[in-house]
């Protein structure tokens, strides 16, 4: 008898708001830009519809312990629109700008990124993500780059 109302509970399709991240500020950590662990803030700026998400994020992180001896960091920022918006997911392009420090070489970092953020049901504040992104260097020479793998994190959404 108990077991009907459940059933009929987990049949039904949830409701989840996730993919709305107008007006909301995120805390988190992610290495989208630089290859280093960062301390990220993201906030999304108010538009007309829920579906459309366009937003700012800011990173920064150290490295004190870099296996050459030097300390390695990054600071930048990022412009992110949402290409596609479901229930738990986003899919955004943006392009991202900084200044990064490794090994002793010194760099402005600026390049396109593709993101998927994801939030996993019942947890519709907390958002996981991954990236890919084509680093372009501009520094004593031109160096172009990408990651090997995605990028990593995860931001809190207030």
């Amino acid at each position: 008898m108990l077991l009907a109302p459940v059933l009929l509970a987990l049949a039904l399709p949830a409701s989840a708001s996730a993919k709305d991240l107008n007006g909301r500020f995120g805390v988190g950590a992610e290495q989208a830009s630089s290859g280093l662990s960062t301390l990220s803030f993201r906030i999304g700026f108010p538009t007309g519809k829920p579906t459309t998400n366009i937003g700012l994020g800011i990173d920064a992180g150290i490295d004190t312990l870099s296996s050459t001896g030097t300390t390695d960091y990054f600071g930048g920022a990022r412009l992110y629109f949402g290409v596609v918006a479901e229930d738990n997911m986003n899919l955004y392009l943006g392009v991202a700008a900084g200044y990064a420090s490794t090994d002793g070489v010194s760099a402005i970092r600026v390049g396109p990124n593709l993101g998927a953020e994801f939030f996993l049901f019942g947890l519709e504040n907390l958002g996981f993500l991954a990236e890919l992104q084509l680093n372009v260097d501009i520094g004593g020479s031109l160096r172009i780059s990408t990651f090997g793998a995605p990028a990593i994190g995860f931001h809190y959404y207030f």
